[in-house]
């Protein structure tokens, strides 16, 4: 809380609400940093970086009301499509990042390399629970999304077909 001495006049009261509003300040900003780190973004890409001028080619408002994350809680996809080196992957990112600052979990996976974890998975029995920790997370962005071809297993794990386990879950 810096210098002792500064904070001595106060009252306690008013001391203690420094004291309090400083800890929750803290914790605040130790929860964001557990958050995104657990998202495992390739780029630190922020909303507030972003090129957003008219050469970019991109729909300012739609971005900034992207930033918002409404669709997110309504649970609406979002493709975001374009030639290799377009900026896809750093916009993806910072609304992941923006995300993860609103206080939602975030997961960004390469397809191709969570693809050969679901594979893993269901020949090791823990399919099952890696659907459901996918299943938890509000944000899930796949990267690379269909750029190498996928076989018929890789199609079902994407789309959590298989034998429908104990409990329901599928």
């Amino acid at each position: 809380m810096g210098n002792p001495a500064v904070y001595a006049p106060l009252p306690f009261e008013e001391r203690l609400t420094l004291l309090v509003e400083q800890e929750c300040r803290r914790r605040e900003s130790r929860r964001m940093k557990r958050l995104v780190h657990a998202a495992r973004f390739p780029l630190q890409a922020e909303m507030e970086d972003l090129d957003l001028s008219a050469s970019r080619g991109l729909d300012r408002k739609l971005v900034l009301e992207l930033a918002q994350g409404r669709w997110i809680e309504q649970h609406t996809n979002l493709f975001l499509l374009g030639p290799t080196g377009c900026g896809k992957t750093y916009l993806a990112c910072a609304l992941g990042r923006k995300a993860c600052h609103s206080g939602m979990a975030v997961r960004y996976e390469r397809t191709s390399r969570l693809l050969e974890e679901m594979r893993i998975a269901r020949e090791q029995g823990e399919w099952i629970s890696r659907l459901r920790e996918l299943a938890r997370v509000p944000l899930l962005t796949l990267d690379d999304w269909m750029r190498d071809p996928i076989t018929p297993l890789q199609a079902q794990n994407l789309l959590a077909e298989g034998p429908a386990p104990a409990g329901g879950f599928r």
